[in-house]
């Protein structure tokens, strides 16, 4: 098997990926095909790119296909192998946690949710100590190739309002060592504010802040970014998702004709906040440039209707304020923390990967940004520090 050349993958991942074979398979794929008698007959192997490249933070994707002798036949299948790695010195209390994904799928969480927010279907297990844990996974197709309409984002905010909303009142039951309290980071935020202090018209640096007042208002928000974090303090707790945009999520329809909405990569779940899933959602759909920033406020309107539908689906009636304000606190929070990543665009050798990971010119991707940071700026005038809607908290 050629070298995957991935920051976490290594040797031994790659000889054992290599050595799948129809042993392997046969029972995996008779549970995809839902038959005992399925026989693999023929399949291929083809390296998939995951979030931030494929094999970034020691995880690695492949899709399997191929043919099975059936009682009926022949048949297609596929499925998708997840490698994560281990990353020693992590911990399941930490943040980030290589093995959380796995622990969630083996848990009752992910089954126990209710509405119309599913996980992907796992159909196998398997862990190599001291080496890595495979997770064999539905592959996943989306009834808009990823193109969502707006209506989509409506329908996908609702189902995270339905799976939030039933942990809300709940979450002292959740008694997992691997589910933390999900909050933001900033270190390395730090430094880029700095550089935007000291060099603000570096080549780079200018486009995503390129007047004086861009600049002011971005050093007022990291002024009170404790304060920012500190309000969240009197919202409600739920278990979220707190990955869940376009690229994490699949528009599918069940047997029955119902929409669901599937998710994948739930490494960054955890206890949260009434709004967490909802902010994420508007924000990484905008960096990631799967809607245009011009048309922000449409998106940010047909999330929150939909995910307020979705609390009150699962019977959460609250205030709409303490939603708009656990969406606004979140937006706030994870741009402040996304930020240290604009370091990464500063390196002139990874202009080629970003426009690759996000499917879009280098350039269009730092004018997009460059209109997500005035559209979060516009969210940090309407935060009100001081204010702390009644919202029962749990």
């Amino acid at each position: 098997m050629e070298s995957l050349n991935l920051p976490g993958i290594g040797p031994a991942v790659e000889r054992r990926v290599a050595a799948v074979d129809a042993e392997t398979l046969t029972p995996i794929v008779r549970r995809v095909l839902d038959d005992v008698t399925a026989a693999v007959t023929d399949w291929r192997r083809v390296q998939m790119r995951g979030g931030s490249g494929g094999g970034h933070f020691g995880t690695a994707l492949f899709r399997f296909a191929g043919t099975a002798a059936t009682r009926t036949g022949v048949r297609e299948w596929s499925v998708v192998l997840k490698v994560l790695a281990e990353r020693p010195g992590e911990t399941p209390a930490g943040h980030p946690y290589w093995k959380r994904e796995a622990e969630a799928y083996r848990s009752d969480l992910l089954e126990d949710a209710r509405g119309r927010l599913v996980p992907a279907e796992l159909y196998r297990v398997d862990e190599f100590d001291g080496e890595a844990v495979w997770l064999w996974l539905e592959d996943l197709t989306d009834e808009y190739g990823g193109d969502w309409p707006l209506e989509q984002y409506r329908r996908a905010a609702r189902h995270l309002g339905q799976f939030d909303g039933a942990f809300v009142g709940e979450t002292d039951r959740i008694d997992e060592p691997w589910v933390t309290e999900r909050t933001f980071e900033f270190e390395t935020t730090a430094g880029v504010v700095a550089l935007v202090d000291r060099v603000p018209d570096d080549p780079i640096v200018s486009q995503h802040f390129p007047t004086s007042d861009d600049r002011q208002r971005l050093f007022a928000a990291w002024r009170d970014r404790e304060r920012f974090l500190d309000a969240r303090a009197n919202l409600p707790r739920t278990f979220c998702h707190f990955d869940a945009f376009g690229r994490n999520l699949f528009a599918t329809t069940t047997a029955d004709g119902t929409p669901q909405t599937v998710a994948i990569d739930w490494d960054q779940c955890g206890m949260a906040r009434v709004g967490d899933d909802a902010g994420a959602l508007v924000l990484l759909t905008l960096l990631f440039v799967d809607w245009p920033v011009t048309r922000a406020d449409e998106l940010e309107r047909a999330v929150l209707d939909g995910y307020r539908a979705g609390l009150a689906d699962a019977g959460w009636d609250g205030p709409d304020a303490v939603v708009t304000r656990g969406y606004r606190l979140h937006l706030v929070n994870r741009w402040l923390e996304w930020l240290g990543a604009i370091r990464v665009s500063l390196d002139d050798g990874l202009h080629d990967w970003i426009a690759d990971v996000v499917g879009e010119p280098f350039e269009d991707v730092l004018a997009a940004n460059r209109d997500v940071h005035r559209f979060v700026l516009d969210a940090v005038d309407d935060v009100d520090l001081a204010e702390s809607p009644s919202a029962g908290r749990s």
